[in-house]
């Protein structure tokens, strides 16, 4: 399988490899999702979570998140969130920055202040990924497993963090590792009309791999075979 400039290659964290088609599921998944599924993203107060940052999202990322589990969280105090660069990218910023900005610790501090008892790892980081649209990836079940990564039910707030960080670590990781793929894809996209983030970019582009996304009036293609070294 090979699809020239525009090919994504990621090692799941389980060892198997991933050789992804990334413009045609990239333009497959933004065509149905509609141009302004991001269209919130990076608004608002860029220092704390509002209760229209909740609404926003619930409205233009299919989620249902009851405003009662965000107390706590909106109209508070986020030294967290206020001490996250808003042009800090997960894919783009280099490893020295990276560091300098202590990068890994700062996403670390979003997860665990976001997800709690009735704020799921995907619900949180979509969330997230309205206030810094360049940094969160926002992360469901099902680009958790085509990361090779199971969600057991039975897990605690402290393991559901730690696999959100991991997972994002590895999007980070592999982003970086396609660097100029996914930039080639953004480009391309950019004509068609669609611009969006790197990450979202990437993490659309697993999404919609997976076996179990569906998205309306885009078939798609799943080919799987033995992994050649």
């Amino acid at each position: 399988m090979s699809h020239g400039e525009f090919a994504i290659r990621i090692e799941r964290l389980d060892g198997e490899l991933l050789v992804l088609d990334g413009l045609g599921l990239a333009r497959g998944f933004f065509a149905g999702a509609g141009p302004d599924t991001d269209e919130p993203a990076g608004l608002g107060d860029p220092r704390r979570i509002d209760l229209a940052d909740v609404i926003a999202m619930n409205r233009t990322m299919r989620s249902r998140s009851p405003h009662r589990v965000w107390a706590g969280v909106v109209d508070a105090e986020a030294p967290w969130l206020a001490s996250i660069p808003v042009e800090l990218d997960l894919l783009e910023t280099g490893e020295r920055r990276w560091r300098r900005e202590r990068g890994d610790d700062l996403v670390a501090a979003a997860l665990a202040a976001t997800i709690a008892p009735g704020r799921a790892m995907g619900v949180a980081t979509k969330l997230l990924h309205l206030k810094r649209p360049r940094l969160f990836p926002m992360l469901d079940r099902l680009v958790a497993e085509m990361l090779g990564v199971g969600l057991a039910d039975t897990a605690n707030q402290e393991q559901r963090v730690e696999t959100a960080v991991r997972l994002t670590r590895t999007i980070r990781s592999e982003g970086r590792r396609n660097l100029d793929a996914l930039l080639a894809i953004r480009d391309a996209l950019a004509t068609d009309g669609t611009r969006t983030s790197l990450v979202r970019l990437l993490d659309a582009i697993v999404w919609f791999a997976h076996p179990a996304a569906r998205i309306d009036g885009t078939p798609r293609t799943l080919e799987v075979g033995p992994r050649r070294d």
